[in-house]
């Protein structure tokens, strides 16, 4: 069990604080790291041997990394990575819906040795291969030599023709045409199949695109040729009777670009009304994340604004259709952040703190605590004070403080976890023991870079007035 700060750490840890927006851009084609205060973690570890070669679909290696990189070197191939994490719902519909096809596996096996590598699962060194090659959304597709240098990236969810096509443009066997399509559209033709092929295309050309997350002019631009393809795709489904969509290149497109669209958007609820008409081109992966993704965007944004119709677009879950993707999602992933129980868990503090109930959100964590013993964890008890802490009663700041001691008490090294400690201390004009904490916690660190990352963290976190005696100078030789 994860909270939103120890989320919030990684993204920062990845690209302190610029990377928020990557994630916004990344969003229509990719997951990145959830907000929910549940991520389900864990997975069964990769085996030690190969599994015997198939016609079906990508034959993945299931040994390790390394002993990739060696069966690579052996049959002279280059190595494909997919970078996934059990929750993200892309990766579920490549691994469930195209990486399975014969076509696909044709291509892939006749070029790779494919390896599948979960972020989170540190039994296969996950976290730190994510770190190495600084992934920062999900799927992340990465191409190496049997050294392990990176040759190639790209990130996103494709339909099969487009998935190959995207690789072969990575290893430069075709090339792009997508800048006359782009002439083509400009001038004005705008017939069903030469958009249907246009908006296909440009699918792969976003997946292609660079993105320097460190230059936010870089980031902006990907996010404003997202949102550019979006716009003409949404203009597309409207020029069209909905039922005239119900096709599989259509659907694939809908899948595609509204996936994370909110309830209430008609096309989302056309879909939701057609379910079983929509399931015969489509995929029930495709389906159970579109119905969930749209649920969870509703319920965050009316939880968010302290609106107790949060609830009621949960509760929808418990009836035909939108219960056909719960039991799909429930049967992949019995842990799964989108199931019902699990959304309701997530939102029900944020929502509590729109409101300022803040004597309501001391009760649910009361009984969390009580509920997980010995279990809870400094983040635990670190993200229940960020929280009360925004209240202004004295008596509400002492209960944040508690809880931050009791956070600090167990993890003296996590920068959320100090920062918090040190912002309840503030809450309670504490300065001096605040001031006391942040030195101790700089004099501890050392210049490596993840010490330096967390003290980047760290003092972004802390109030302002003690950001100064935060900074660590630079060693002079």
């Amino acid at each position: 069990m994860q909270t939103n700060e120890t989320w919030i750490l990684k993204v920062l840890r990845a690209k302190v604080g610029i990377l928020v927006y990557a994630i916004a851009a990344l969003a229509l084609t990719a997951c990145s790291t959830p907000n929910e205060d549940t991520v389900a973690l864990g997975h069964v570890a990769a085996q030690s041997n190969t599994s015997p070669p198939t016609s079906q679909g990508i034959n993945f290696f299931d040994g390790s990394f390394e002993d990739a990189l060696v069966l690579a070197a052996q049959s002279e191939k280059m190595v494909f990575v997919d970078v996934y994490t059990i929750w993200c719902g892309p990766c579920v519909v490549m691994q469930e819906t195209v990486f399975p096809l014969p076509e696909v596996g044709e291509f892939f096996n006749a070029r790779f040795v494919n390896y599948k590598l979960d972020a989170e699962n540190e039994e296969q060194d996950g976290p730190e291969l994510e770190a190495r090659f600084d992934i920062e959304a999900y799927p992340t597709y990465l191409i190496l030599d049997h050294n392990g240098n990176e040759l190639h990236r790209a990130s996103s969810a494709l339909p099969s023709d487009q998935f190959i096509s995207m690789v072969s443009r990575m290893l430069g066997e075709s090339e792009s045409a997508f800048e006359e399509m782009q002439k083509r559209y400009d001038s004005g033709e705008r017939s069903t199949e030469f958009i249907r092929q246009y908006l296909l295309d440009a699918t792969v050309e976003l997946s292609l695109r660079e993105l320097n997350n460190q230059d936010i002019d870089s980031v902006r631009a990907y996010y404003e040729e997202g949102e550019k393809y979006k716009t003409i795709a949404s203009e597309y489904f409207a020029s069209r009777p909905l039922l005239d969509l119900i096709n599989e290149t259509d659907i694939q497109l809908v899948m595609h670009f509204c996936t994370g669209d909110p309830r209430g958007e008609e096309i989302v609820e056309f879909l939701i009304d057609n379910y079983d008409e929509v399931l015969a081109v489509s995929s029930e992966a495709a389906m159970s994340q579109l119905i969930l993704e749209a649920t969870l965007t509703s319920a965050a944004k009316t939880a968010q604004a302290g609106d107790e119709k949060f609830t009621e677009y949960i509760d929808a879950l418990d009836s035909y259709p939108l219960s056909k993707a719960v039991d799909y999602e429930r049967n992949r992933d019995p842990n799964s952040r989108m199931l019902p129980e699990k959304l309701r868990f997530s939102w029900e503090t944020p929502y509590l703190l729109a409101r300022k109930d803040f004597d309501g959100l001391i009760e649910v964590y009361e009984g969390r605590f009580e509920k997980w013993g010995d279990a809870t964890t400094a983040t635990h008890y670190s993200s229940a004070a960020s929280k009360i802490i925004l209240s202004e009663e004295s008596v509400h700041r002492k209960v944040a403080l508690e809880y931050a001691e009791r956070g600090y008490e167990l993890d003296q090294d996590d920068p959320f976890v100090v920062a918090t400690y040190v912002s309840a201390l503030m809450g309670v004009e504490r300065k001096g023991d605040a001031q006391s904490i942040v030195e101790e916690y700089r004099t501890g660190l050392t210049d490596s870079n993840i010490d330096q990352d967390n003290l980047r963290i760290f003092t972004i976190l802390i109030p302002k007035e003690l950001k100064e005696t935060s900074k660590k100078p630079s060693v002079v030789e």
